[in-house]
């Protein structure tokens, strides 16, 4: 197998995984699904040799972990983590992008900007806010992997997961509000 038909394969279940999480009540299951996508996402960008892509999930995937932790023991994380992933994510586009590649793309300047948006959002608790502050995100990450034409997995596994989150919002906080205020009201 070539290493493009290895990207598809590990992308395509990275796509099942993100997607699947926007499904899930509790925020810990959210995050563990999350980080598993990641895994697969990073396998997907190494494959195809999008190194600062890759190296950028490695703290994404450090994000949701540390987030995870904190969530399972019902507390939110300190402030000072978002900017420690976003620096290091900074950290990280310097060393790959600007010291061994010599480059600066204007693609990688959206992609650290999702990522540093990701580093904030995935540490608020509440999963409703957090549903709707993800979006941009996501639709940023859709965008970058349009621009460098990342596998059709990858970029469907982002609109899939933008899909999925909106879907969720429309499912337990439109929808959902509506015909629990309306059974609220019954009584």
């Amino acid at each position: 197998m070539t290493n493009h038909e290895w990207s598809l394969i590990v992308s395509f279940v990275a796509m099942v995984l993100i997607a699947s999480s926007y499904f899930h009540k509790k925020k810990s299951l959210y995050l563990l699904f999350q980080s598993i996508g990641i895994v697969f996402l990073m396998a997907s960008y190494l494959f195809d040799g999008s190194y600062f892509a890759m190296i950028g999930l490695v703290v994404g995937l450090t994000r949701v972990l540390v987030y995870y932790y904190y969530e399972k023991r019902d507390k939110t994380a300190p402030l000072f983590w978002p900017f420690i992933f976003t620096g290091l994510t900074i950290v990280v586009y310097l060393i790959v992008n600007v010291g061994i590649l010599h480059s600066v793309k204007f693609e990688d300047i959206v992609y650290l900007t999702a990522l540093a948006f990701y580093a904030f959002t995935f540490r608020i608790r509440d999963l409703e806010t957090m549903r709707y502050m993800v979006t941009i995100p996501t639709a940023l990450s859709v965008l970058y992997n349009v621009l460098i034409g990342a596998t059709v997995f990858v970029i469907i596994s982002y609109v899939f997961e933008l899909g999925a989150n909106i879907v969720s919002i429309l499912k337990y906080h439109v929808f959902g509000k509506d015909k629990k205020s309306h059974s609220e009201q019954s009584r």
